[in-house]
Formats: C-alpha cells, sequence, structure tokens
C-alpha cells in the first residue's frame, strides 16, 4: 500500500483553507455590497481574489461593486477576468457592456451585448443598451429592431413595467432620427410586413404583431401620448397591413395626419412671421436691450383645445411672478427679480413662452442666450412648465432659439445640460464634447 506524501496533504489542506477563507471574503464583500458600504465591498472582493483567483463569481461581484461606484476601468478589467474565467455567463457580458456605454466605447459594447443576448434572450434590457449603442453610432435601422425587440420582450414575458422607457427610446428614433421623409419610412416598412422573409432582424416582431393587435394599439397610442406622429404613423400604418380590417386604425391614421397637416401650417405662419420681423433685430451694441419693445414680438406656434393658443415672445418686460411660478414648478430656486431683470436686459436673446386661453396669459416656458454678439452664444435657464412638458414644446422653444440666433449669423451656439436631458438635445443636434473638448468651471471659493 503506497503511502500519502505528507508534503502533498498539506498543500491540499492549505488550498482548501484558503478557498474556505476566499468564500467568507465574498460572503464580507456581499454583505457589505448591501449595506452600500462600497470601499469595504471592494476590499473583501480584493482579499477573496488574492486568496482564490480561479473564481469567476468573485471578479463579477467585484466588478459591480466597481459599476456602482463609476470606476468604469476597473469594472471592466474585472468583467473580462470573470468572461475568461465563466464564458457563459450573460449577466457578465450585459454589465461589461453597460460599462462600456459609461466610457462611450460603442463599438465596443455592440458585440458584447450581441453575446449577452445569445446567451440570455429573454432580458429586454440587453436588447434596450444595444439599441443605445446603435443610436450613438447613428445606426439607425440596427437601433430600431433592437428596441423593438426589447419591446416584445416585455410583452411576453410580462415585464411591462419598463414598457414606458423603452417605448420611448423607439419612439425618439423613429420620430427624429431617420434619414428619409416619413411616407418613404412608412413604405419601408409596410414592404417589411409585406415580405417578412427578406427582412430576418424583423422575424420576432413580425410575428408578435400577428399575435398581439391590442400589444401593438397601445405602442401607437402611447407614441401619440407622447407626440410621436410619426412614429405613431409608422407602427399604425404597420399594423394596418396585418389587420386592414380593424376600422379604428384607418381612423387613427387619418387623425393623425389631419393633426401633421395643422402644424405644418402653423411652422410655415411661424417662419413667415419671423421673415416679417427680421428688420426688427439688430445686433446687442445697436440696441438690442435699450429700448426692448423695439425688438420684441410674438410668434403663435400652436392651438391645442385644452391650452388653448401657444405664443413665443422675445419681450423682457414680463411679470417676473410667472418666472418665479415657472421655476418653482420645476424644482428651481427663485431668484431676485432686482438681478433677474439685469440678467434678462444684459442677455443677446430672452425666450419665453405662453399659453394663451380665454384671455389668460400663463408663462409656460423659457430661455435666455448671452454671447459675444458675433461668434458665440449660449443657452441658459432652459425650461417648461411640467404641465405642458411632453408634447413638442420644449423641442419648439429650443428650435425657436436656435433660429432666431442663426437670423443673427451666431453659429456656435452651446448649452450645460443635465444628465437626464442629454439624448433630448442630441436628438436636436447638440453633441457632447465636440473632438474631446470638456466644458469647465471656475467657482468662486
Amino acid at each position: 500500500m503506497p503511502q500519502k506524501d505528507p508534503l502533498k496533504q498539506d498543500s491540499l489542506n492549505a488550498m482548501a483553507t484558503d478557498i474556505k477563507s476566499a468564500e467568507a471574503y465574498a460572503n464580507l464583500g456581499r454583505l457589505s455590497d448591501q449595506q452600500e458600504q462600497w470601499e469595504a465591498a471592494i476590499a473583501h472582493y480584493r482579499q477573496a481574489i488574492e486568496l482564490n483567483p480561479h473564481c469567476s463569481w468573485f471578479y463579477h461581484h467585484l466588478a459591480d461593486v466597481l459599476l456602482k461606484q463609476e470606476q468604469w476601468q476597473d469594472a471592466i478589467i474585472n468583467y473580462r477576468r470573470a468572461i475568461e474565467l465563466n464564458p457563459d455567463f450573460s449577466w457578465s457580458y450585459h454589465n461589461l457592456g453597460n460599462a462600456l456605454l459609461k466610457l462611450q466605447s460603442w463599438e465596443e459594447a455592440i458585440p458584447v451585448y450581441r453575446k449577452a443576448i445569445q446567451l440570455n434572450p429573454e432580458f429586454h434590457w440587453s436588447y434596450g443598451n444595444l439599441g443605445d449603442a446603435f443610436v450613438k453610432q447613428k445606426k439607425w435601422d440596427l437601433a430600431i429592431t433592437s428596441y423593438w425587440n426589447s419591446l416584445v420582450i416585455l410583452f411576453r414575458t410580462n415585464q411591462e413595467q419598463d414598457f414606458g422607457i423603452i417605448a420611448t427610446k423607439l419612439g425618439e428614433t423613429l420620430e427624429y432620427c431617420l434619414p428619409e421623409t416619413i411616407n418613404l419610412a412608412i413604405a419601408y416598412y409596410q414592404k417589411v410586413i409585406q415580405n417578412s422573409q427578406k427582412y430576418p432582424e424583423y422575424q420576432n416582431v413580425i410575428q408578435f404583431l400577428h399575435q398581439n393587435q391590442e400589444a401593438w394599439i397601445k405602442i401607437a397610442d402611447f407614441f401619440i401620448h407622447k407626440h410621436f406622429n410619426n412614429a405613431a404613423l409608422i407602427v399604425y400604418s404597420m399594423a394596418r397591413e396585418v389587420y386592414p380590417d380593424h376600422l379604428s386604425i384607418g381612423e387613427k391614421i387619418n387623425t393623425i395626419f389631419l393633426k401633421k397637416n395643422h402644424l405644418e401650417q402653423t411652422i410655415n405662419l411661424q417662419h413667415q412671421n419671423i421673415q416679417q420681423n427680421l428688420n426688427k433685430w439688430s445686433k446687442y451694441d445697436e440696441g438690442i436691450t435699450s429700448d426692448p419693445n423695439i425688438n420684441s414680438f410674438s410668434d403663435p406656434l400652436a392651438v391645442n383645445q385644452d391650452f388653448g393658443q401657444f405664443i413665443f415672445s422675445t419681450n423682457i418686460n414680463f411679470d417676473l411672478n410667472q418666472l418665479d411660478q415657472l421655476f418653482e414648478a420645476v424644482g428651481w430656486m427663485t431668484r431676485s427679480h432686482q438681478q433677474m431683470k439685469i440678467a434678462l436686459e444684459h442677455s443677446f436673446l430672452a425666450v419665453t413662452l405662453w399659453s394663451e386661453k380665454d384671455s389668460q396669459k400663463q408663462l409656460i416656458g423659457f430661455t435666455r442666450a448671452v454671447s459675444d454678439h458675433v461668434y458665440n452664444a449660449t443657452l441658459w435657464d432652459v425650461v417648461i412648465h411640467p404641465n405642458f412638458q411632453s408634447q413638442g414644446l420644449g423641442k419648439a422653444l429650443i428650435q425657436y432659439t436656435l433660429e432666431q440666433l442663426r437670423q443673427q449669423n451666431i453659429e456656435n451656439i452651446t448649452l450645460f445640460a443635465g444628465s437626464k436631458a442629454v439624448d433630448f438635445y442630441q436628438h436636436l443636434g447638440f453633441i457632447t464634447d465636440p473632438n474631446g473638448i470638456k466644458g469647465m468651471f471656475w467657482v468662486s471659493p
């Protein structure tokens, strides 16, 4: 009978002890993570890895904590190590994709999300975040198919709590990002329905459309509620190809077209008013603020049956109490009227948006621009009253302001956007960190 090697046995015992200790540290890491003691969690997971560097779970959980701490690069390194040790765990790929998105590494994120989907095709956020990466690369059709698949999974798995988020992403892409006209877009998606075998990327979507009429109507109705009229037209037109006898679909399509025609007429009226009032505009040093009434005028934007008429104005002589109420409605601090009056007088342009009904006017939107009067302008205090948001008025306010500035030959226009507003401004043509340029602040101590 062969004798046991005492040295080998001691090594095995030591390894077993290390593994148990590593698991203990990992458990401490999970506990610290649950208690939001992030630094302690990171330290415990690193200790677990030091004792047992071959466990993918330790790297994955460490990366999760690093992701919460916005330590993107370290998180990426550890997710990649977790994948090396366990290449079949979808969550490591999905979370790695999230970290890459934070670093704006769109190209790298795309194959990572695709691998996550391959391993777990029933997780809607992998499709949704993949769509975000495609949007950043302006690959609109790929983004649209990703968002569609995300919505299909939401309905199929009864996880509709995220419906509004994903549907908004799809609606914004269909509404603002398609390079062709709405008629060409509708024709394209009708062709997708009619010749589905030629569009394998839409197979799941089309199959779902044939089986879930109510879900498709819900998506299109949601687009109408969000004022994504073009997106709603596309979806209703696709649904009509599948359900040609559904009368309400045709009625809704006709209603949207009527609204679009009315809006186009209103926009044309706005442009005409701008051209007619160009003679009232001058550079700041020619007296744009010395007598504000000379350079101010009002333009009608549209009529809403609930809120009346929406009107733009560039007159800075308005009731600042209304501006206080607008700021308070969005949770902003009000400002001294004396200081605000000075700020308005020294702004190159101030634009107010009013709701007028039954002879009553309410200030519902505001922004102002400061400028060097020749090259550059910066927008400040962009705000829309919460009761009037998600109606396209924020977009209209920005577009109106940009047009006024362009009429003064100012081409470089900047603003500072909150994290939740970045996508909104990007859809209007603004870009973040152009050529690596960073916005910087110096605040008086």
